[in-house]
C-alpha cells in the first residue's frame, strides 16, 4: 500500500517544479559553507517563507544525497535525524498513525 502515500506526495510536490532553495544559487551569493543548507542543519540563513512538511522532507533528502562530499558524518547523522522526525510527523498526519 506505498502507491497512494508515493502518489500522494508527487501530487503534492507538483511534479516537476524545482523548489526554490533547492536552485543554484547567484556566483555572488555563495553561502557561508559551500553546498551545505545551514537552513536545514542550523537553522541558520532560512528563506523568509517557511517551507511546509512535504518541502521540508524532499530537501533533506536532497541534502542526504549529496552524502560526505558536502557534509561531516555528523552533520549527516543530524539531517537523517530530522529527516525520520519529520517523515513520522507526516505519516500521523496523512494516516492519523499514532505509533
Amino acid at each position: 500500500m506505498k502507491i497512494i502515500p508515493c502518489a500522494t506526495l508527487a501530487i503534492m510536490l507538483g511534479i516537476g517544479v524545482a523548489a526554490p532553495w533547492a536552485a543554484e544559487r547567484p556566483k555572488g551569493d555563495v553561502p557561508p559553507v559551500a553546498g551545505k543548507n545551514l537552513c536545514l542543519l542550523e537553522s541558520e540563513d532560512c528563506p523568509n517563507r517557511k517551507m511546509t512538511i512535504v518541502e521540508l522532507i524532499e530537501a533533506l533528502r536532497l541534502e542526504l544525497s549529496k552524502g560526505e562530499a558536502v557534509y561531516t558524518p555528523s552533520e549527516l547523522r543530524t539531517l537523517e535525524g530530522k529527516l525520520g522526525e519529520y517523515e513520522l510527523m507526516y505519516e500521523r498526519l496523512m494516516f492519523g498513525n499514532s505509533e
